[in-house]
């Protein structure tokens, strides 16, 4: 039985790998990683084999990996994902891991943008060390359109940072199944591969289109400038996290002015790994609305 750790367990991303994991663990022990020491306990308590741990305390590193074959890479979104990944690459190599598969940006390896820069360093670190890798190159997340305070729900509104320009999608149910077939068939099938999540290209009013369709109602799009957003994130007192939303800002300027044209491209490499197409807005938002109704 291969050991996989999955880190993150517990996220929108992580907990829906763990499901798919669930789902078929053949030929593999699932052990949860989380940074919620309570979260930890609970699964404990249900049977389930979990660690707590701080992705910024190598210390704790040796102890989570012992035994651990398989790894989900899963850093946080702040500056330190750096310190992070190199720290558990270099702990993953020590303990034996054969194969990490990461969880990164819908890079072109050649993008002014620092975190899109960060995540390819950390890419380029782990094929370095020897170990066997797959990455998982995500669009931008389909989920991110009910990010919004109030809820969608209640304002009838979503929130676009980089105007009606287009860009393109990755549902996170596709990002878990990817990275979940990847996890239990391992590296003697996925060794070596990138593999990249963009199912539609859309701009923000066509989307909201998708989403009044399937309300059965008309959802607005709320358009937040570049300076509304220096103005937010410069209330972010957190300097690793302040850092890494001043990155995102670039990602979302350049996009607003079409100049991002290598992530308007659509992949569907979900149906490459999983057998099945990737998921449209479309089918997303039908979805989503009657799981509401």
């Amino acid at each position: 039985m291969a050991k996989v750790l999955v880190i993150g367990a517990s996220g929108r991303i992580g907990s829906k790998i763990v499901k798919e994991l669930d789902k078929n663990s053949e030929g593999i022990e699932v052990l949860l990683g989380t940074h919620e020491v309570e979260v930890a306990k609970k699964w404990k308590n249900e049977g389930r084999d979990a660690v707590a741990f701080d992705l910024n305390n190598p210390e704790e590193f040796p102890g989570v990996l012992e035994g651990v074959e398989r790894l989900f890479l899963l850093t946080t979104y702040t500056s330190d994902m750096l310190f992070q990944a190199k720290m558990m690459v270099d702990a993953a190599k020590e303990a034996g891991v054969k194969h990490i598969v990461h969880l990164g940006v819908f890079t072109s390896r050649h993008d002014p943008i620092p975190h899109f820069v960060w995540h390819d360093l950390i890419e380029s670190y782990i094929a370095s060390s020897g170990i066997s890798w797959t990455n998982i190159h995500p669009n931008v997340v389909t989920e991110s359109v009910l990010v919004t305070d109030p809820p969608m729900t209640e304002t009838n509104s979503f929130t676009i940072m980089c105007g009606d320009a287009p860009q393109g999608w990755a549902c996170t149910d596709d990002i878990a199944a990817v990275a979940a077939t990847v996890l239990r068939e391992g590296p003697s099938k996925h060794s070596g591969k990138d593999y990249y999540i963009s199912i539609d290209v859309l701009r923000a009013s066509e989307v909201a289109n998708i989403l009044s369709e399937a309300a059965g109602r008309e959802l607005k799009c709320n358009y937040v400038d570049k300076e509304q957003q220096v103005a937010m994130f410069d209330q972010i007192t957190s300097a690793p996290v302040r850092s890494y939303m001043e990155s995102a800002t670039i990602t979302m300027e350049l996009t607003r002015t079409e100049k991002f044209a290598a992530q308007n491209v659509r992949r569907d490499d979900v149906m490459t790994v999983v057998g099945r197409p990737g998921t449209t807005m479309k089918k997303w938002a039908e979805s989503y609305f009657n799981s509401t109704k």
